[in-house]
């Protein structure tokens, strides 16, 4: 018999969030996920997306024992936005027991229907910077610490219950050329020539205030407002966001493009990957975790695209040129071998043209899911 529990209390929180440590302990390509973030997402008080949200947070029991978990959220903000009438669910987890998955997705479901929904989808977060799709290629690739790992068998039990998908992502592998490819330095001095743009140029991590993530977060409310589900992000929520990204920038891989006024045009936000340290230490900092992981951030020879964007006023002008040239010239320097893109929308044909002159390999998918609820 399979017994569902919400979460409730902080010990349970803990046992919600390192579920999956446990259920992928022995798989190689999981990454666990950064435990003081989860802490900060998964707490009401904490994240801000509780002002436009409601969430509760399950754990199925089998024999005494944890065998899943899964977040319910209603987006009330996205349902009034599409004009539909959908509970979210993410952070599903489960053993490879059908019957596990179908206690927990009831759970959700009994949870909208509270409320009068009358469909379930995800795997979607509070917002777009949260993880969101469940994998159905490249169960042998390792997982982005801000994107979902999950077994194959997930998606046979989806299909079981009668869901169907609604989004494709798709991911790539971009390889690191060993030299600049000429076309691309022409392109970015044509472009500063005539649009008369320019890099930022911040010198130490001390210059790099709130403020300047903020102003990446609402150039990325504008360019993404059209994507699937997106749900743009409030003031609270960024500043949230912000102390949550600057510890992870390193400098050779932020690129900032102004106009003449100062104004942010483009941005590109790149981090060498914490994976190791994340898999060391099983997603936590302290108490010696924050070593490993600084370590990561300065010298791991992979690189994880976190965020792109363009106003959408130059998405054909060419400006990514210049953040193209910026960014594979620190990595050629830095020996860097490839960058993760995170998930691109199947669609999204204005970020997928970005890759056309480099090498990729599109090494991993994934869906969301959608059906009435019953």
């Amino acid at each position: 018999m399979i017994e569902i529990k919400e979460v409730k209390g902080r010990r349970m929180l803990k046992q919600f969030i390192e579920f999956p440590v446990k259920l992928y302990k022995d798989c190689p390509y999981f990454t666990p996920y950064l435990y003081e973030d989860e802490l900060a997402n998964l707490t009401p008080g904490k994240n801000p997306a509780a002002k436009y949200c409601e969430f509760k947070l399950f754990l199925a029991y089998k024999d005494k024992k944890i065998v899943g978990r899964i977040c319910g959220i209603i987006n009330h903000f996205s349902n009034e936005k599409y004009h539909q009438n959908r509970v979210r669910f993410n952070r599903i987890d489960m053993i490879d027991d059908i019957e596990v998955t179908k206690a927990l997705i009831k759970a959700v479901e009994d949870f909208g229907k509270e409320q009068g929904l009358t469909e379930i989808n995800g795997p979607l977060g509070y917002s777009d910077q949260d993880k969101e799709g469940m994998l159905t290629k490249g169960f042998d690739q390792m997982n982005m610490f801000v994107t979902f790992y999950t077994h194959e068998y997930y998606v046979e039990h989806m299909k079981q219950l009668g869901f169907k998908v609604d989004a494709k992502w798709n991911e790539y592998k971009i390889i690191i050329p060993k030299e600049i490819d000429p076309r691309i330095t022409k392109m970015s001095q044509f472009v500063q020539k005539k649009y008369k743009f320019h890099l930022q140029k911040i010198k130490s991590k001390r210059e790099l205030k709130r403020d300047v993530i903020i102003e990446v977060l609402k150039l990325t409310n504008v360019c993404y407002a059209n994507l699937y589900g997106y749900v743009p992000i409030d003031e609270k929520q960024m500043i949230h966001l912000a102390d949550q990204y600057i510890p992870l920038v390193n400098l050779n891989y932020l690129q900032l493009v102004r106009d003449e006024n100062e104004k942010l045009v483009a941005y590109g936000l790149m981090i060498p990957t914490p994976v190791n340290a994340l898999k060391k230490h099983k997603g936590h900092l302290f108490p010696l975790g924050w070593i490993d992981f600084l370590k990561d951030l300065k010298h791991s020879k992979v690189l994880d695209m976190l965020l792109v964007a363009v106003d959408p006023k130059y998405q054909s002008s060419g400006v990514m040129a210049i953040i193209f040239e910026k960014a594979i010239s620190n990595a050629i320097k830095n020996g860097i071998t490839h960058a993760e893109t995170g998930p691109e929308l199947e669609y999204n044909e204005n970020v997928q043209s970005l890759w056309k002159n480099l090498e990729t390999i599109n090494h991993k998918e994934r869906v969301c899911w959608l059906k009435p609820i019953e």
